[in-house]
């Protein structure tokens, strides 16, 4: 299948990755775990290091591993039958790539940035499970917060206008972003490209270039460096962005 990405199998593992000192415990599914059961964890666990523009993984590909993002931002995506990408999803620190009630991924995950993800084997992490059940519930968990957000995409794609749209985008980033908890002016990071954020928000490359000249303007938001951008009013965001009609 073609997925407009490069091929090839992903870098191997620099070292192990020791679940204990991840940078990414505290949000994945590894914060269901006691420090004394991280070792069963580590020891089906390896960390691959790549570089931006490179997959994690493949639509159609056989799905024999799940993975967590511990650095980074990679984007998620399927292939059109002419070739487009429908960006489907961006994910970071602490998300997992790759859960798939079928036996092929659903979806192609790229690298944006340079980023670090941790490789769990299927019938490994399945082991792990059945030992600790409280890991199940921590992936549960977090398949529940995965399907509230694709909710929240679909509300935003059929009831939003392009400036409720990029609001909610530029607050979701900013919850999910680490060190950004109590302050006032949180920078998000934006680091995909402007095609690739348009075709996720559902807008042309100019609106959106235009509908963050607006909010600049209004006050909401200023941009600090190309690839960020500080809320300065969040709260007036958020009315804004909250609005459906």
């Amino acid at each position: 299948m073609t997925t407009g990405v490069a091929a090839g199998p992903l870098p191997a593992a620099r070292k192990e990755t020791f679940c204990s000192s991840c940078q990414a415990r505290a949000k994945g599914m590894c914060a269901a775990l006691a420090e004394a059961e991280l070792s069963g964890l580590s020891a089906i666990s390896r960390s691959r290091v790549l570089a931006s523009g490179l997959p994690v993984i493949r639509e159609g590909e056989h799905a024999d591993a799940v993975y967590t993002v511990t650095s980074g931002m990679l984007k998620l995506f399927k292939m059109l039958p002419d070739g487009r990408q429908q960006i489907t999803g961006f994910a970071s620190a602490g998300d997992m790539i790759g859960l798939s009630y079928g036996d092929s991924f659903a979806y192609t995950a790229e690298t944006i940035t340079a980023a670090t993800v941790c490789r769990f084997p299927r019938n490994g992490l399945s082991t792990m499970m059945a030992r600790h059940p409280h890991l199940q519930g921590r992936l549960l968990a977090m398949t529940s917060i995965e399907l509230t957000a694709a909710q929240d995409q679909i509300l935003l794609l059929g009831c939003k206008n392009a400036a409720e749209r990029i609001g909610s985008f530029l607050l979701a980033l900013a919850r999910r972003a680490e060190g950004t908890a109590g302050d006032p002016q949180p920078t998000v990071f934006l680091p995909m490209q402007k095609t690739d954020m348009s075709a996720y928000l559902g807008l042309r490359p100019e609106t959106l270039s235009r509908q963050f000249r607006k909010l600049e303007d209004a006050g909401l938001i200023e941009r600090v460096a190309a690839d960020r951008i500080r809320l300065l009013d969040p709260d007036a965001l958020s009315d804004m962005a909250g609005r459906v009609a």
